[in-house]
């Protein structure tokens, strides 16, 4: 199994821990807008740098920027992490969209120390990367993906089968972006 694919599911296991659904429902849809800070403070490590990262990638698109950088994205999180201690009830990204209008949400990428251009990632590259990178970098993709299609709900079922064919054309074709793999493959 590749690692986007690995990674999805990962994600799904830690989303269906915070969203409940009805047995009958075949599809999985989890609205990322409706993830509170109680929600959030409750994930595990692993969990939390997902959901991060995939609203990381949410709000990057909606701001225009293709760029993480790394020394601001640790102070978002610290951030975040101590507003949600006093507003336990308040949705995650809704406090993140009043952030992000926010001069220094994303930093400066003229002074940016570990700066990581999302566009210029290969697939070669990500096939490469370790599971804990290749998860973060497939959550922020999705992210990102899914605001450019002003979607807030997450379809795991479309999510993992995207990755699928995300993750065979990228080991047919290393030498492709990520992001132009998935804009060219998926669903």
């Amino acid at each position: 199994m590749g690692k986007l694919v690995v990674a999805l599911v990962f994600l799904q296991t830690m989303l269906l821990a915070i969203a409940p659904s009805s047995p009958a429902q075949a599809q999985v849809m989890i609205n990322m807008s409706r993830v509170t800070c109680a929600d959030y403070l409750a994930m595990n490590d692993e969990q939390s740098n997902v959901f991060g990262a995939w609203v990381g990638g949410y709000f990057n698109q909606r701001t225009g920027y293709t760029w993480i950088d790394l020394v601001a994205e640790q102070r978002n999180v610290a951030n975040l992490k101590a507003w949600c201690a006093t507003n336990r009830g308040e949705f995650v990204m809704t406090g993140l969209a009043r952030a992000a209008s926010s001069p220094g949400f994303h930093g400066d990428p003229n002074r940016a120390v570990v700066k990581v251009e999302m566009t210029q990632i290969t697939c070669r590259e990500f096939i490469n990367y370790s599971f804990d990178k290749s998860e973060a970098i497939g959550a922020w993709m999705s992210g990102y993906w899914n605001a450019a299609r002003n979607r807030e709900i997450l379809d795991l079922n479309r999510y993992k089968a995207n990755a699928k064919r995300v993750s065979q054309y990228c080991k047919a074709h290393p030498k492709q972006t990520l992001m132009a793999t998935i804009q060219r493959v998926a669903q």
